[in-house]
Protein backbone atom coordinates (compact mmCIF):
# COMPACT_ATOMS: atom_id res chain seq x y z
CA UNK A 1 0.00 0.00 0.00
CA UNK A 2 1.20 3.48 -0.84
CA UNK A 3 -1.12 6.47 -0.87
CA UNK A 4 -1.26 10.21 -0.26
CA UNK A 5 -4.38 11.71 1.34
CA UNK A 6 -5.46 15.00 2.85
CA UNK A 7 -5.08 15.20 6.64
CA UNK A 8 -8.50 16.82 7.03
CA UNK A 9 -10.19 14.17 4.86
CA UNK A 10 -8.50 11.34 6.73
CA UNK A 11 -9.36 12.86 10.13
CA UNK A 12 -12.99 13.27 9.07
CA UNK A 13 -13.16 9.72 7.74
CA UNK A 14 -11.66 8.25 10.91
CA UNK A 15 -14.11 10.22 13.03
CA UNK A 16 -16.94 8.84 10.89
CA UNK A 17 -16.04 5.15 11.07
CA UNK A 18 -14.89 5.25 14.70
CA UNK A 19 -18.52 5.64 15.76
CA UNK A 20 -18.98 1.96 14.89
CA UNK A 21 -16.35 0.90 17.42
CA UNK A 22 -17.27 -0.52 20.81
CA UNK A 23 -15.26 -1.05 23.98
CA UNK A 24 -17.10 -4.34 24.54
CA UNK A 25 -15.55 -6.41 21.76
CA UNK A 26 -14.18 -9.93 22.00
CA UNK A 27 -12.09 -9.93 18.82
CA UNK A 28 -8.96 -7.73 19.03
CA UNK A 29 -9.22 -6.85 15.33
CA UNK A 30 -12.51 -5.06 16.05
CA UNK A 31 -10.49 -2.38 17.84
CA UNK A 32 -8.88 -1.62 14.49
CA UNK A 33 -9.85 0.36 11.42
CA UNK A 34 -9.48 -1.38 8.09
CA UNK A 35 -7.64 0.91 5.64
CA UNK A 36 -7.72 -0.08 1.96
CA UNK A 37 -5.83 1.77 -0.73
CA UNK A 38 -7.84 1.23 -3.88
CA UNK A 39 -8.24 2.88 -7.24
CA UNK A 40 -9.41 6.44 -6.69
CA UNK A 41 -8.52 6.80 -3.02
CA UNK A 42 -8.64 5.19 0.42
CA UNK A 43 -11.52 3.32 2.04
CA UNK A 44 -11.85 3.15 5.84
CA UNK A 45 -14.04 0.62 7.66
CA UNK A 46 -14.88 -0.22 11.28
CA UNK A 47 -17.43 -2.53 12.87
CA UNK A 48 -18.62 -3.92 16.20
CA UNK A 49 -20.54 -6.73 14.43
CA UNK A 50 -23.87 -4.99 15.10
CA UNK A 51 -23.17 -2.01 12.86
CA UNK A 52 -20.34 -1.28 10.49
CA UNK A 53 -19.39 2.01 8.85
CA UNK A 54 -17.39 2.30 5.65
CA UNK A 55 -16.40 5.59 4.03
CA UNK A 56 -14.32 6.50 1.00
CA UNK A 57 -11.95 9.46 0.88
CA UNK A 58 -10.12 10.76 -2.16
CA UNK A 59 -6.39 10.46 -2.57
CA UNK A 60 -3.52 9.47 -4.81
CA UNK A 61 -2.80 5.75 -4.73
CA UNK A 62 0.44 4.47 -6.24
CA UNK A 63 0.27 0.96 -4.74
CA UNK A 64 -2.92 -0.80 -3.66
CA UNK A 65 -3.10 -2.74 -0.41
CA UNK A 66 -4.98 -3.23 2.85
CA UNK A 67 -4.19 -3.40 6.57
CA UNK A 68 -6.02 -2.92 9.86
CA UNK A 69 -4.63 -0.33 12.27
CA UNK A 70 -5.45 0.40 15.96
CA UNK A 71 -8.27 2.93 15.70
CA UNK A 72 -7.70 5.01 18.82
CA UNK A 73 -3.97 5.71 18.50
CA UNK A 74 -4.12 6.25 14.74
CA UNK A 75 -7.03 8.68 15.03
CA UNK A 76 -5.34 10.62 17.84
CA UNK A 77 -2.15 10.96 15.80
CA UNK A 78 -3.91 12.06 12.61
CA UNK A 79 -6.08 14.64 14.38
CA UNK A 80 -3.02 16.10 16.14
CA UNK A 81 -1.47 17.07 12.81
CA UNK A 82 -1.98 20.21 10.73
CA UNK A 83 -3.79 20.30 7.40
CA UNK A 84 -0.89 18.91 5.34
CA UNK A 85 -1.10 15.84 3.14
CA UNK A 86 -0.26 12.49 4.69
CA UNK A 87 1.71 9.68 3.13
CA UNK A 88 0.57 6.16 4.02
CA UNK A 89 2.74 3.11 3.37
CA UNK A 90 2.56 -0.42 4.74
CA UNK A 91 5.43 -2.80 5.29
CA UNK A 92 5.40 -6.16 7.10
CA UNK A 93 2.11 -5.57 8.97
CA UNK A 94 3.03 -2.02 9.91
CA UNK A 95 1.58 1.24 8.63
CA UNK A 96 3.93 4.17 8.27
CA UNK A 97 2.30 7.60 8.38
CA UNK A 98 4.31 10.66 7.39
CA UNK A 99 3.34 14.35 7.31
CA UNK A 100 6.22 16.78 6.87
CA UNK A 101 8.48 16.37 9.90
CA UNK A 102 5.93 14.17 11.68
CA UNK A 103 6.21 10.43 11.32
CA UNK A 104 4.70 7.42 13.09
CA UNK A 105 4.54 3.68 12.57
CA UNK A 106 1.54 1.63 13.72
CA UNK A 107 1.54 -2.12 14.23
CA UNK A 108 -1.31 -3.64 12.27
CA UNK A 109 -3.26 -6.86 11.84
CA UNK A 110 -3.74 -8.61 8.51
CA UNK A 111 -6.80 -7.37 6.63
CA UNK A 112 -7.97 -10.97 6.11
CA UNK A 113 -8.88 -11.14 9.81
CA UNK A 114 -11.31 -8.21 9.51
CA UNK A 115 -15.01 -9.18 9.13
CA UNK A 116 -16.30 -8.93 5.58
CA UNK A 117 -18.79 -6.07 5.20
CA UNK A 118 -21.30 -6.39 2.34
CA UNK A 119 -21.13 -3.87 -0.48
CA UNK A 120 -24.24 -2.05 -1.66
CA UNK A 121 -25.51 -2.78 -5.15
CA UNK A 122 -28.03 -1.09 -7.40
CA UNK A 123 -31.22 -2.51 -5.88
CA UNK A 124 -31.62 0.05 -3.09
CA UNK A 125 -34.52 2.42 -2.53
CA UNK A 126 -34.31 6.06 -1.50
CA UNK A 127 -35.66 7.26 1.84
CA UNK A 128 -35.90 10.88 2.93
CA UNK A 129 -33.09 12.12 5.17
CA UNK A 130 -35.60 14.41 6.88
CA UNK A 131 -37.80 11.44 7.73
CA UNK A 132 -34.86 9.51 9.17
CA UNK A 133 -34.02 12.55 11.28
CA UNK A 134 -37.57 12.67 12.62
CA UNK A 135 -37.49 8.98 13.54
CA UNK A 136 -34.13 9.45 15.27
CA UNK A 137 -35.33 12.42 17.34
CA UNK A 138 -38.97 11.47 17.94
CA UNK A 139 -38.87 7.68 18.29
CA UNK A 140 -35.38 6.31 18.98
CA UNK A 141 -35.12 7.79 22.51
CA UNK A 142 -37.77 5.34 23.76
CA UNK A 143 -35.73 2.24 22.85
CA UNK A 144 -34.04 0.30 25.63
CA UNK A 145 -30.35 0.73 26.37
CA UNK A 146 -30.25 -2.36 28.58
CA UNK A 147 -29.47 -5.35 26.36
CA UNK A 148 -31.13 -7.91 28.65
CA UNK A 149 -33.89 -7.96 26.01
CA UNK A 150 -32.02 -7.16 22.79
CA UNK A 151 -35.17 -6.79 20.70
CA UNK A 152 -36.22 -3.76 22.78
CA UNK A 153 -33.02 -1.93 21.83
CA UNK A 154 -34.48 -1.73 18.35
CA UNK A 155 -37.04 0.26 16.40
CA UNK A 156 -39.86 -1.73 14.85
CA UNK A 157 -41.07 -0.86 11.34
CA UNK A 158 -44.47 -2.39 10.65
CA UNK A 159 -47.51 -1.85 8.46
CA UNK A 160 -50.53 -0.22 10.11
CA UNK A 161 -53.30 0.19 7.53
CA UNK A 162 -52.04 2.63 4.89
CA UNK A 163 -49.23 3.77 7.18
CA UNK A 164 -45.84 2.62 8.26
CA UNK A 165 -45.82 2.48 12.06
CA UNK A 166 -42.36 3.15 13.53
CA UNK A 167 -42.21 2.14 17.19
CA UNK A 168 -39.72 2.02 20.04
CA UNK A 169 -40.32 0.97 23.64
CA UNK A 170 -38.24 -0.05 26.64
CA UNK A 171 -41.23 -1.30 28.66
CA UNK A 172 -41.57 1.95 30.62
CA UNK A 173 -42.27 4.37 27.78
CA UNK A 174 -43.15 4.09 24.12
CA UNK A 175 -43.04 6.27 21.04
CA UNK A 176 -44.92 5.60 17.79
CA UNK A 177 -44.85 7.58 14.58
CA UNK A 178 -47.24 6.88 11.68
CA UNK A 179 -45.86 7.62 8.22
CA UNK A 180 -47.76 7.33 4.91
CA UNK A 181 -46.52 4.10 3.41
CA UNK A 182 -44.32 4.44 0.33
CA UNK A 183 -45.09 1.43 -1.92
CA UNK A 184 -41.42 1.28 -2.99
CA UNK A 185 -40.30 0.80 0.62
CA UNK A 186 -43.22 -1.37 1.73
CA UNK A 187 -41.49 -4.69 1.15
CA UNK A 188 -38.09 -3.45 2.26
CA UNK A 189 -38.59 -1.99 5.73
CA UNK A 190 -41.94 -3.33 6.94
CA UNK A 191 -41.83 -6.04 9.61
CA UNK A 192 -38.24 -5.09 10.35
CA UNK A 193 -36.49 -4.35 13.65
CA UNK A 194 -33.35 -2.22 13.42
CA UNK A 195 -31.13 -1.13 16.31
CA UNK A 196 -32.08 2.37 17.47
CA UNK A 197 -28.41 3.28 17.24
CA UNK A 198 -28.48 2.42 13.53
CA UNK A 199 -31.19 4.99 12.83
CA UNK A 200 -29.47 7.63 14.95
CA UNK A 201 -26.15 7.11 13.17
CA UNK A 202 -27.69 7.15 9.69
CA UNK A 203 -29.58 10.34 10.53
CA UNK A 204 -26.35 11.93 11.76
CA UNK A 205 -24.45 10.94 8.60
CA UNK A 206 -27.22 12.36 6.41
CA UNK A 207 -27.38 15.57 8.42
CA UNK A 208 -23.62 16.15 8.28
CA UNK A 209 -23.51 15.45 4.54
CA UNK A 210 -26.58 17.64 3.90
CA UNK A 211 -27.90 15.00 1.49
CA UNK A 212 -31.68 14.94 0.93
CA UNK A 213 -31.93 11.18 0.56
CA UNK A 214 -30.39 7.98 1.87
CA UNK A 215 -30.41 4.69 -0.03
CA UNK A 216 -31.43 1.56 1.83
CA UNK A 217 -30.80 -1.96 0.59
CA UNK A 218 -31.57 -5.33 2.14
CA UNK A 219 -28.96 -8.11 2.28
CA UNK A 220 -31.17 -11.12 2.88
CA UNK A 221 -28.30 -13.61 2.99
CA UNK A 222 -26.71 -11.95 6.03
CA UNK A 223 -29.92 -10.56 7.56
CA UNK A 224 -28.48 -7.06 7.22
CA UNK A 225 -29.40 -3.73 5.69
CA UNK A 226 -27.10 -1.18 4.08
CA UNK A 227 -27.73 2.56 4.28
CA UNK A 228 -25.70 4.61 1.80
CA UNK A 229 -25.22 8.37 1.79
CA UNK A 230 -22.56 10.67 0.32
CA UNK A 231 -19.85 8.02 -0.05
CA UNK A 232 -20.49 6.45 3.36
CA UNK A 233 -22.17 3.09 3.99
CA UNK A 234 -23.64 1.99 7.30
CA UNK A 235 -24.24 -1.74 7.52
CA UNK A 236 -26.58 -2.90 10.25
CA UNK A 237 -27.76 -6.27 11.38
CA UNK A 238 -31.50 -6.83 11.68
CA UNK A 239 -32.68 -7.71 15.18
CA UNK A 240 -34.67 -10.89 15.66
CA UNK A 241 -37.25 -11.67 18.32
CA UNK A 242 -40.86 -11.12 19.32
CA UNK A 243 -41.59 -7.41 19.58
CA UNK A 244 -44.43 -6.37 21.93
CA UNK A 245 -47.86 -5.76 20.37
CA UNK A 246 -47.92 -2.06 21.13
CA UNK A 247 -51.47 -1.54 19.91
CA UNK A 248 -52.69 -3.50 22.94
CA UNK A 249 -50.78 -1.18 25.27
CA UNK A 250 -52.17 2.13 23.99
CA UNK A 251 -55.40 2.99 25.86
CA UNK A 252 -58.35 4.01 23.68
CA UNK A 253 -60.65 5.62 26.26
CA UNK A 254 -58.96 8.82 27.48
CA UNK A 255 -61.54 11.01 29.26
CA UNK A 256 -59.07 13.39 30.93
CA UNK A 257 -57.01 15.80 28.83
CA UNK A 258 -54.78 18.83 29.28
CA UNK A 259 -53.34 20.98 26.47
CA UNK A 260 -50.25 22.87 27.62
CA UNK A 261 -47.57 25.18 26.30
CA UNK A 262 -44.63 22.82 25.75
CA UNK A 263 -41.89 25.23 26.81
CA UNK A 264 -43.69 26.23 30.00
CA UNK A 265 -44.39 22.58 30.74
CA UNK A 266 -40.69 21.79 30.26
CA UNK A 267 -39.55 24.63 32.56
CA UNK A 268 -42.03 23.66 35.27
CA UNK A 269 -41.06 20.00 35.10
CA UNK A 270 -37.38 20.94 35.44
CA UNK A 271 -38.14 23.00 38.55
CA UNK A 272 -40.14 20.15 40.12
CA UNK A 273 -37.37 17.68 39.33
CA UNK A 274 -35.14 19.37 41.95
CA UNK A 275 -37.31 17.75 44.60
CA UNK A 276 -38.32 14.65 42.62
CA UNK A 277 -34.70 13.50 42.39
CA UNK A 278 -34.74 12.68 46.11
CA UNK A 279 -37.98 10.73 45.81
CA UNK A 280 -37.40 8.16 43.07
CA UNK A 281 -37.88 10.86 40.40
CA UNK A 282 -41.63 10.96 41.05
CA UNK A 283 -43.70 13.97 39.95
CA UNK A 284 -47.48 14.26 40.30
CA UNK A 285 -49.76 15.85 37.75
CA UNK A 286 -53.20 17.04 38.80
CA UNK A 287 -55.69 18.13 36.17
CA UNK A 288 -58.65 20.25 37.22
CA UNK A 289 -60.84 22.96 35.67
CA UNK A 290 -58.46 24.99 33.42
CA UNK A 291 -55.58 24.22 35.79
CA UNK A 292 -52.62 21.87 35.65
CA UNK A 293 -50.56 21.27 38.79
CA UNK A 294 -47.10 19.71 38.98
CA UNK A 295 -45.88 18.70 42.42
CA UNK A 296 -42.92 16.84 43.88
CA UNK A 297 -41.76 16.07 47.41
CA UNK A 298 -38.43 15.27 49.00
CA UNK A 299 -38.02 14.07 52.57
CA UNK A 300 -35.16 16.48 53.33
CA UNK A 301 -35.19 19.19 50.65
CA UNK A 302 -38.88 20.04 50.92
CA UNK A 303 -41.57 20.19 48.28
CA UNK A 304 -42.66 22.07 45.19
CA UNK A 305 -46.02 22.81 43.59
CA UNK A 306 -46.35 24.63 40.28
CA UNK A 307 -49.54 25.67 38.53
CA UNK A 308 -49.75 26.00 34.75
CA UNK A 309 -52.60 27.36 32.69
CA UNK A 310 -54.11 24.68 30.49
CA UNK A 311 -57.11 23.78 28.40
CA UNK A 312 -58.58 20.83 30.24
CA UNK A 313 -61.27 18.21 29.89
CA UNK A 314 -62.29 16.17 32.93
CA UNK A 315 -60.33 15.83 36.15
CA UNK A 316 -57.69 13.41 37.29
CA UNK A 317 -54.36 12.82 38.98
CA UNK A 318 -51.39 10.71 37.87
CA UNK A 319 -47.68 10.33 38.72
CA UNK A 320 -44.68 9.69 36.46
CA UNK A 321 -40.93 9.38 36.50
CA UNK A 322 -40.08 12.94 35.47
CA UNK A 323 -37.14 11.79 33.32
CA UNK A 324 -39.44 9.90 30.98
CA UNK A 325 -41.72 12.92 30.61
CA UNK A 326 -38.72 15.18 29.99
CA UNK A 327 -37.57 12.87 27.19
CA UNK A 328 -40.99 13.08 25.56
CA UNK A 329 -41.11 16.87 25.75
CA UNK A 330 -37.58 17.08 24.37
CA UNK A 331 -38.55 14.98 21.36
CA UNK A 332 -41.45 17.24 20.35
CA UNK A 333 -41.27 20.44 18.33
CA UNK A 334 -44.88 21.63 18.53
CA UNK A 335 -45.75 24.76 20.52
CA UNK A 336 -48.35 22.90 22.56
CA UNK A 337 -48.67 19.34 23.78
CA UNK A 338 -51.66 17.21 24.73
CA UNK A 339 -51.58 14.92 27.74
CA UNK A 340 -54.42 12.39 27.82
CA UNK A 341 -55.15 10.17 30.79
CA UNK A 342 -57.55 7.31 31.45
CA UNK A 343 -56.86 6.85 35.16
CA UNK A 344 -53.91 6.87 37.56
CA UNK A 345 -53.05 3.24 36.79
CA UNK A 346 -53.06 3.50 32.98
CA UNK A 347 -50.35 4.94 30.73
CA UNK A 348 -50.37 8.65 30.02
CA UNK A 349 -50.50 9.55 26.33
CA UNK A 350 -48.61 12.58 25.00
CA UNK A 351 -49.12 14.04 21.51
CA UNK A 352 -48.39 17.26 19.66
CA UNK A 353 -51.55 19.38 19.85
CA UNK A 354 -52.40 19.10 16.15
CA UNK A 355 -50.56 15.97 15.02
CA UNK A 356 -52.09 12.57 15.70
CA UNK A 357 -49.40 10.79 13.70
CA UNK A 358 -47.00 11.00 16.64
CA UNK A 359 -47.76 9.48 20.02
CA UNK A 360 -45.69 8.94 23.15
CA UNK A 361 -46.77 6.81 26.06
CA UNK A 362 -45.36 6.81 29.59
CA UNK A 363 -46.22 4.23 32.23
CA UNK A 364 -47.44 5.75 35.52
CA UNK A 365 -45.88 5.38 38.95
CA UNK A 366 -48.14 4.01 41.67
CA UNK A 367 -48.43 6.34 44.62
Amino acid sequence: MKATVSQSDLARGLSQVSRALSSRVQLPVLNNVLVEAVKGGVTLSATNLEIGIRTHIGGKVTAEGALTVPARSWTEFVTSLSGDNLELEDNEMKLKVKAGKYQATFSGVDASEFPVLPVHGSAGQAISSQLLGQIASQVAYAAATDESRPVLTGIKFQRSGDNLAVVATDGFRLSRKLIPLDPKLAGLITDLILPARTISEVARIASESKEDQVTIESVIKNNQVIFSCAGTDLISRVLEGNYPDVEKIIPSDLPVEAILDRQEFTRSLKAASIFARENNNIVRFKITDAKFNISAQAAQAGESEIEIEAETTGEGEIAFNYKFVADVLGSLTSERVRLQVKDHLSPGVFRPEKDDSLLALVMPVRI
